[in-house]
């Protein structure tokens, strides 16, 4: 059996760290595409039950709008955060 030899670590060339960054932003943007389709689901399931009347629409109405209100307010807080992380970097 022939002896294994490890792999030399040798440094990566500058585009390879930029290509692993282009990697991360893509991969937040497909995440992004991933939570809209994730809340669609979320406002058809809440229109279905309405539609069977397992709840009343007024319920289901004040249910959405809550529910919009909260993600905008948590999407802006961790915008501002991300923000406020990258000046202070």
């Amino acid at each position: 059996m022939a002896p294994t030899t490890r792999p030399s670590r040798q440094r990566r060339p500058a585009a390879a760290g930029h290509a692993k960054r282009t990697r991360r932003v893509a991969d937040r943007l497909a995440g992004g595409q991933r939570a809209r389709h994730q809340r669609l689901a979320w406002y058809g399931g809440l229109a279905l039950m309405a539609a069977l009347e397992i709840i009343d629409w007024p319920i289901a109405i004040v249910i959405a709008v809550g529910h919009e209100i909260a993600h905008r307010a948590r999407t802006k807080a961790l915008r501002e955060l991300a923000e406020g992380v990258e000046a202070g970097a």
